[in-house]
Order: structure tokens, then C-alpha cells, then sequence
């Protein structure tokens, strides 16, 4: 089951980050507008924001970019997108830090119920929660109080419906569904 998880999430993350557009992966892009949200510049299949990401960071040092350029980048005193061909030509180093988010994002849904008790529906659930643990870093005090509350094994329905409770899915909530839709209609396909 673990393999097949592995797949179905990457293919997740691609509808919900990317579009289904694997090209969108070496390309900077910010997903609120320059210096207009929280966000900062992202790039990867997992759109690593380097506004909120510390990996984003290290994998931009490790493709070349100096640390003014990260500065800038960061800053968003830039425009990012010059720097999209140096993403492209270290596409081997961001896929292995793809990879790495992926895996953790999932290790962490999966344990989910021996980290805190709480129980999650497989597949939806785990996937709906390493979804989350990808766009928001971690499931916080506030999911698991949420989910614990409901005595049941947390499905992709109660995922979503936290997430509408959230700052972000007040602010967002086409959003939110938009990546609920992704999961339903991947699932629908296994």
C-alpha cells in the first residue's frame, strides 16, 4: 500500500501545485502575487516557497544561486523568474528534494494515529493530511484538537473541513475545494 500511497500523492501534488504541468516544476512562480501575500517565490512539484520553507533555501544554495541572489529572491527585490533556466538545468536536485518533501509529508500522515492518537482513513484521509502537511508544514494544535474531537478516524471530508475553518480557508475556500475535487477525482480512479 505504501508504494501505491507514494504514487497517488505525487499525483496529488501534481494536480494541486502544479496543474498536471510537470514544467511548472523548474519555474519560479508566486502564488499570491509579488509582495502581496504570504507567500513568497516557489518552484519544485512541491512548490517549495522560500518565504516559508527552509529546504527551498538550501536546495537554491545547492543549485548554484549565491546568497544575494537568495536574498533577493526571498525579499522579493528580484524578479525570481530570471533564474528560471538555472532551475531547469538542476532539475536532478530538486526532484531529490521533491522526493524528500513527498516522503515526509506522507510519513507524516501515516503517523498521524501513533504520533497522536488519532486515527486516519486510508487512503483519503492520509492522503487529504499529507496534502496539508505540504501546503501548511504541519497539521497543528488546532487540527488535532479537531480531529481528535471527532472520535473517528479522520477522513479527506473532515481534512477539508478543518481547512475551511482556517484563516487561509476563509480567505480561500475555492481553493480548499479545489484540492478536496483533486482528491476525490484521483480516488475515484484506484
Amino acid at each position: 500500500m505504501s508504494e501505491s500511497l507514494n504514487g497517488l500523492f505525487r499525483e496529488l501534488i501534481l494536480a494541486n501545485e502544479l496543474s498536471n504541468n510537470i514544467a511548472y516544476a523548474l519555474r519560479f512562480s508566486d502564488p499570491d502575487g509579488v509582495r502581496s501575500g504570504k507567500s513568497g517565490w516557489s518552484f519544485g512539484v512541491c512548490q517549495f516557497d522560500v518565504q516559508n520553507n527552509d529546504s527551498a533555501l538550501k536546495c537554491l544554495a545547492e543549485c548554484g544561486f549565491s546568497q544575494d541572489e537568495i536574498t533577493g529572491i526571498v525579499r522579493q527585490t528580484i524578479d525570481a523568474r530570471q533564474f528560471n533556466t538555472r532551475l531547469a538545468a538542476h532539475a536532478d536536485i530538486i526532484a531529490r528534494y521533491d522526493e524528500q518533501q513527498l516522503s515526509y509529508c506522507l510519513d507524516k500522515a501515516l503517523n498521524f494515529d501513533s504520533d497522536f492518537g488519532i486515527p486516519v482513513q486510508s487512503p483519503g484521509g492520509i492522503l487529504a493530511g499529507a496534502d496539508y502537511v505540504n501546503q501548511y508544514g504541519s497539521q497543528g494544535n488546532g487540527a488535532k484538537a479537531y480531529y481528535k474531537a471527532l472520535g473517528r478516524p479522520v477522513t479527506a471530508e473532515d481534512v477539508l473541513a478543518f481547512k475551511l475553518t482556517t484563516a487561509y480557508g476563509k480567505a480561500h475556500p475555492d481553493d480548499c475545494r479545489r484540492r478536496y475535487a483533486n482528491l476525490v477525482k484521483l480516488l475515484e480512479g484506484v
